[in-house]
């Protein structure tokens, strides 16, 4: 019970919108050439799932994390200074690499198919904070795909019907970890997963208005004094009541709406400054009342 609270605080204050379970984008075809035990050198042995997530087995340092097929390439200091471009065909951590962000530490590990379902290069790359360039971290090895049969058995904590059956019995440590990412159009998903082994006990949609709210705040905190935020979003017909606190801490921003309802469209502008005291006490506001109360317009 204690996990659905934690979930429930993840999920909670949002507007309208059905809450739908999305599957994981990565590409199936490929997938299948994934998917599995691919083990060779000290540092590289993984576990490929097909729910978009892979297990690192290193010791104390394995994880679980993310994985996206995509070809790309990424250019990388080595331990002389010299930088090498590595061409890749998916990639495994946090964040892709390359993205901009200031996170303390940033590691990725690149993968290179080199015979598909067979063979595959890879590297670990990292880049610290405040550093503009990645860097080998761990360095490259060349990986093979585990059979099955070498893999595991009932008796080592595997089974026949297994697609991975792992060499070791994992004790399980769940937690709830986002394995897709939200978008202002499309729900994402969150997983009550094994942090050693991937297992999956329990999935959860997250819905897209978790971004829709996050890029609305920011649009009116980020805001120059006298600016107008314009918010047009055909899924929401009310406003939480953290939009219109965030109005009132802004307090030199006003913020203009454009919707539909019934085949009609409305606009009405909150203007900066507004006092909120006559609205009525409410932890969300209907799009219309906040129409009649604001001298909105019906747009032909």
């Amino acid at each position: 019970m204690k996990r659905k609270g934690v979930l429930k605080k993840l999920l909670g204050a949002l507007c309208v919108g059905i809450l739908l379970c999305m599957p994981v984008t990565a590409k199936a075809a490929e997938q299948e050439e994934i998917v599995g035990r691919w083990t060779g050198g000290g540092w590289a042995t993984f576990i490929f799932y097909d729910n978009g997530t892979a297990f690192h087995d290193y010791g104390q340092y394995s994880n679980t994390r993310a994985y996206t097929i995509e070809s790309g390439s990424l250019t990388v200091t080595d331990g002389t200074g010299s930088q090498v471009t590595l061409s890749y065909d998916l990639w495994r951590g946090e964040k892709k690499p390359g993205t901009e962000g200031a996170d303390e530490y940033n590691d990725a590990v690149l993968f290179q198919v080199i015979e598909p379902g067979k063979k595959m290069k890879a590297w670990n790359v990292v880049k610290r904070a405040n550093e503009s360039e990645w860097k080998y971290g761990a360095g490259e090895a060349t990986i093979t795909k585990v059979n099955k049969a070498d893999s595991g058995s009932k008796d080592s904590g595997g089974s026949d019907s297994d697609s991975v059956s792992p060499a070791w019995k994992c004790e399980h440590n769940y937690a709830w970890i986002i394995t897709t990412e939200p978008t202002e159009t499309e729900n994402g998903e969150i997983s009550y997963m094994c942090v050693s082994c991937g297992d999956v006990e329990e999935r959860q949609p997250i819905s897209a208005d978790v971004v829709i709210r996050r890029k609305l705040l920011e649009s009116i905190k980020n805001a120059e004094a006298g600016a107008t935020v314009t918010f047009d979003n055909g899924s929401w017909l009310c406003y939480p009541k953290y939009v219109l606190d965030a109005l009132k801490e802004k307090g030199d921003v006003s913020l203009k709406t454009d919707f539909a309802y019934e085949g009609k469209h409305y606009s009405f502008t909150i203007p900066a400054g507004s006092d909120y005291a006559n609205l009525e006490e409410a932890e969300f506001y209907g799009f219309l009342y906040l129409f009649g109360v604001f001298d909105g317009v019906i747009v032909e």
